[in-house]
């Protein structure tokens, strides 16, 4: 069967990345860093299922509708990928982490230093934070004028 996931990179207005770590109590996937997400529930869309992830895990608010970055299947496995990218607007925010769970924002040359992360984050961060999507939510790209 098919597992369908959504992760989504929440990025704050000086470009860092919301990062969440459960801790070693975790039965899924302990101590290992992680965007927002998670399983998305029969019959509701990837985009609405990122949507109630953020809201769930970290209570900021999202910039419009989070873009689909990437969708795909992780190598060797059957688990189906939407990962999709979102600004904030919260400044020095309050994240409402659950229990157990560490979230925090983190510069986004800082992000892949020292961290393990979980197969699907770790399968696309990377690509991430070197796209034009992620330097736009930055407010690090500008397209070059029109000629």
């Amino acid at each position: 069967m098919t597992t369908r996931i959504v992760l989504t990179a929440l990025v704050g207005r000086t470009g860092a990345v919301l990062l969440r770590m459960r801790d070693e109590q975790s039965a899924v996937r302990a101590n290992r860093w992680a965007l927002p997400g998670g399983a998305i529930r029969p019959g509701e869309s990837p985009v609405n299922a990122a949507k109630r992830h953020v809201a769930e895990q970290t209570g900021l608010p999202v910039d419009g509708d989070p873009e689909l970055f990437w969708h795909g299947f992780l190598p060797g496995t059957r688990t189906d990928v939407f990962f999709f990218a979102a600004g904030t607007p919260a400044w020095n925010p309050d994240i409402v982490a659950q229990p157990g769970v560490l979230a925090e924002f983190v510069a986004g040359e800082d992000v892949l230093s020292g961290r393990a992360f979980t197969p699907a984050t770790g399968f696309v961060l990377a690509r991430f934070l070197e796209s034009n999507e992620y330097l736009t939510l930055a407010g690090r790209f500008f397209p070059a004028d029109p000629v």
